[in-house]
């Protein structure tokens, strides 16, 4: 039977929605800031886990401050028979952080995307080359970020929002 979320809990999720305090225990800090125990701001995390309300909680990577400043969006046509295999290899890649199947548009073929991470443009470009070469990818191009705007962690929710 699934639990409405608790006045609690939504505290928990707004701590959550930020950047976690970097400390030895982040789950005891948070607790202090919400007025419960870390026993508490534990089980309820599990408990929202086990009912839907969460998926995960990860790390955001800012690469930005690691001098990852060079990042591009690798949009690629890939036949329907290989865009799993493609899209498998592509995520496995190191400096991929994110990998996407898309759905084609006119004038826009692109159905497989992939975030790549690297100190220089030219280095993005070799991971690129790399994975299209490795596919006999003919149609793709590099989408180079120009500001970021918005990176944030965040709790993921499932269907079951509250």
């Amino acid at each position: 039977m699934i639990e409405p979320l608790s006045g609690t809990d939504i505290k928990i999720i707004r701590e959550l929605e930020g950047d976690m305090p970097l400390a030895a225990d982040p789950y005891g800090l948070i607790a202090g800031r919400i007025g419960c125990s870390r026993a508490e701001v534990l089980q309820r995390l599990k408990s929202m886990k086990r009912q839907g309300f969460l998926r995960r909680i990860g790390a955001v990577l800012h690469h930005r401050q690691t001098g990852y400043t060079a990042n591009g969006m690798l949009v690629c046509r890939v036949e329907e028979e290989r865009i799993d295999q493609a899209g498998t290899a592509l995520a496995a890649m190191e400096r991929v952080s994110h990998c996407y199947r898309r759905r084609t548009h006119p004038g826009w073929p692109y159905n497989l995307y992939g975030m790549i991470h690297g100190k220089t443009r030219p280095a993005v470009g070799k991971t690129a080359r790399q994975f299209v070469e490795a596919f006999d990818i003919s149609d793709y191009k590099i989408l180079y970020s120009t500001e970021e705007i918005k990176k944030t962690s965040m709790v993921f929710f499932s269907h079951k929002q509250w």
